[in-house]
C-alpha cells in the first residue's frame, strides 16, 4: 500500500523592511479605529482651510486616512494649508498648496495612486519650503477581493490574491521622481500592507466584473516599511546582486530582477540618470550598461 506523504508546512516568509511588533500593533489598532469611523465624524484639521471638503467625504478614502494617523495621530497636524508657514519678504505667499501630513520641518505627502501627479508639488515644496519631504506610497503585499451586489449591498464573494507584492512593483512610477531622489531634503517610504478590496458588481460581462467599480481599500495590518533615501538604497532595491560588474543588457536585468517591459527600461534609465549604473557600448541592437556606484 502505498503510503500517503505529508504535506510540509512552510514557514511564512517575511516582507522587505518587516517592522517592529510594536510597529505593527500601532498600525492594527489606527486601522481598526479608522475603519469603525463614520465618514462625518472624520472632521478635518482645525488649522484647514474652512471652506475646503471636509475630510471623510469621499474625497479621501479610508487607506489614505489610516496613513496619515499612522505617520501621526496629532490630527491637527493633518491637512496644513502652506500660506501658513511660507513667506516671501516677510509676506505670505498666495498658494492653494496643502500638506498632508506636517511634523515639525517635514511633510509627509501620501500618495496612493501613481506619482506623476506629484511632480509639480514636489517640486514647488523643495522650491518654497525649507521642509523635508517623504513620499509615503502604500502598496498591497497581500490582498483579499470581496464583490459587493450593488442590489442589496452584501457581499457575494471574497477570495485572496496570491501574489505577493513587492517593493519592485513600484518601480515603473519611479521614473516620475528621478528629479528629486538625488535631493537630500526627499525620501521615499513605501509601506506595504494587507489589504481588504471591496468592489461592486457594476461592470460589463457574465459575472459584471469587467470593468467594475473600486469601491473601497481597507488596510489591515503592516507587513513591511521599506526607506529610501538617497541612489544606493534604489540600487540595493532594484539592482539585483546577480548583475554583477560586467555590462549587461535589458533584457538580463529583466530576467534577473524580475521587472520587465517598460518598467525595466524605466528603472535602467532612472539608475543612469542618478549614476548607479552608466552605458556601455552596444552589443548588437542592445545597449548595455555598467554598475558605476
Amino acid at each position: 500500500m502505498a503510503t500517503e506523504k505529508k504535506k510540509v508546512k512552510k514557514a511564512p516568509q517575511s516582507f522587505e523592511g518587516e517592522p517592529t511588533l510594536a510597529e505593527k500593533l500601532h498600525f492594527e489598532r489606527i486601522s481598526r479605529e479608522v475603519s469603525a469611523m463614520p465618514w462625518h465624524t472624520m472632521s478635518h484639521s482645525p488649522t484647514a482651510d474652512e471652506s475646503a471638503p471636509l475630510i471623510g467625504t469621499l474625497r479621501e478614502k479610508r487607506l489614505h486616512a489610516v496613513i496619515k494617523r499612522y505617520l501621526c495621530e496629532d490630527v491637527t497636524t493633518h491637512e496644513i494649508p502652506l500660506r501658513d508657514i511660507v513667506s516671501k519678504d516677510g509676506a505670505s505667499v498666495n498658494t492653494k498648496m496643502v500638506a498632508d501630513v506636517l511634523v515639525g520641518d517635514h511633510i509627509y505627502e501620501v500618495q496612493t495612486g501613481g506619482f506623476y501627479p506629484l511632480k509639480k508639488k514636489l517640486q514647488w515644496y523643495l522650491d518654497h519650503t525649507a521642509c523635508n519631504i517623504t513620499v509615503v506610497h502604500p502598496m498591497a503585499g497581500s490582498k483579499y477581493l470581496s464583490w459587493i451586489d450593488p442590489d442589496n449591498g452584501q457581499v457575494v464573494s471574497r477570495t485572496r490574491n496570491n501574489r505577493r507584492g513587492r517593493v519592485k512593483d513600484v518601480a515603473k512610477e519611479l521614473y516620475w521622481l528621478k528629479d528629486f531622489i538625488d535631493n537630500p531634503r526627499f525620501s521615499l517610504r513605501l509601506l506595504l500592507l494587507e489589504i481588504e478590496e471591496y468592489r461592486i458588481l457594476d461592470g460589463y460581462g457574465k459575472e459584471k466584473k469587467i470593468r467594475a467599480s473600486k469601491y473601497e481599500r481597507f488596510p489591515v495590518s503592516l507587513l513591511g516599511d521599506v526607506r529610501l533615501y538617497e541612489p544606493e538604497d534604489y540600487a540595493f532595491y532594484f539592482l539585483p546582486e546577480s548583475i554583477g560588474n560586467e555590462p549587461f543588457t535589458a533584457a538580463e536585468y529583466a530576467k534577473a530582477s524580475g521587472i520587465r517591459g517598460k518598467a525595466a527600461y524605466a528603472m535602467l534609465h532612472l539608475m543612469v540618470t542618478l549614476g548607479v549604473l552608466s552605458e556601455g557600448e552596444k552589443l548588437g541592437r542592445s545597449m548595455t550598461f555598467l554598475r558605476s556606484r
